[in-house]
């Protein structure tokens, strides 16, 4: 149950201005508070409760904002379904609403693509991908690390669907960006596992041996950094870069990453 304190001054529906903006800032602020301290829960009834006053409110930009969010949450929460359901729904919002050339809807449409990889539709997901890459490319500075983000991703997309040289390169592209920006050492041990899943891919496990170690050796120094800050999102990725560890057998490496989140 949504608590008076999870949201600031609730508006009444009726009395809405039309194109009233929630404070989008605030919203996010307090979903991330929600998710440090791991009440899941309550973190999705805060983006819902604000998606329903984005509609309410007319603010379209708002709305597809929480759409992101809110699908984002139910993949890592393991309700993929319905995350592939908003996933599909939020597209055609963005058509609808005339954000496809904007920075928001091409994340809308870039959290879409995400969770359609989650859900195995590579195909779906790399479209997703290359249809954000433009906006993207076109309207963010070079260094952004939103396009570090979406490279990660978008390699990802690629690499399932075969297409090894296009998603190395994004994959690189990535590394350059992630590099020092917030979350950056989690972001490029990411990058690093991933390249090395593209690498046995492409090789083959016993050809792709020395890259593979080597990329797995990358990231294992920047997930126990000690620098890297012990939170909420560090504990996601680990848990999420463990199993890497033990289809390469590296079994040793493994159990470290699973002590520092308390997996026995």
């Amino acid at each position: 149950m949504l608590k008076k304190e999870d949201y600031e001054e609730p508006r009444c529906v009726l009395c809405m201005n039309p194109k009233s903006r929630i404070p989008i800032d605030r919203v996010l602020e307090k979903y991330d508070s929600y998710i440090e301290e791991k009440e899941y829960d309550r973190a999705e009834s805060h983006l819902r409760y604000w998606l329903e006053e984005a509609k309410a409110g007319g603010d379209e930009a708002g709305e597809l904002t929480m759409l992101g969010e809110l699908m984002g949450h139910l993949r890592k929460n393991n309700k993929l379904e319905e995350a592939v359901l908003t996933a599909s729904g939020t597209v055609s919002k963005v058509e609808k609403y005339g954000f496809s050339d904007t920075i928001t809807g091409a994340t809308a449409i870039l959290n879409a693509g995400t969770v359609y990889r989650a859900a195995g539709e590579n195909e779906k997901s790399a479209a997703c991908y290359e249809r954000a890459e433009k906006v993207y490319e076109t309207e963010l500075k070079e260094g952004d690390d939103r396009l570090g983000g979406l490279y990660n991703n978008f390699a990802s997309a690629l690499t399932e669907l075969g297409e090894f040289g296009k998603a190395e390169e994004r994959f690189k592209k990535a590394l350059k960006i992630m590099d020092g920006t917030k979350n950056g050492k989690l972001e490029c041990a990411i990058t690093y596992l991933n390249l090395a899943d593209l690498y046995e891919k492409r090789d083959g496990s016993v050809e792709a041996e020395s890259l593979t170690d080597e990329m797995l050796t990358n990231a294992f120094e920047l997930l126990t950094d000690d620098s890297v800050e012990k939170n909420a999102y560090y504990e996601f990725v680990l848990d999420k870069c463990i199993p890497a560890y033990d289809h390469f057998g590296q079994f040793i490496r493994s159990a470290e990453l699973k002590s520092r989140i308390g997996i026995n």
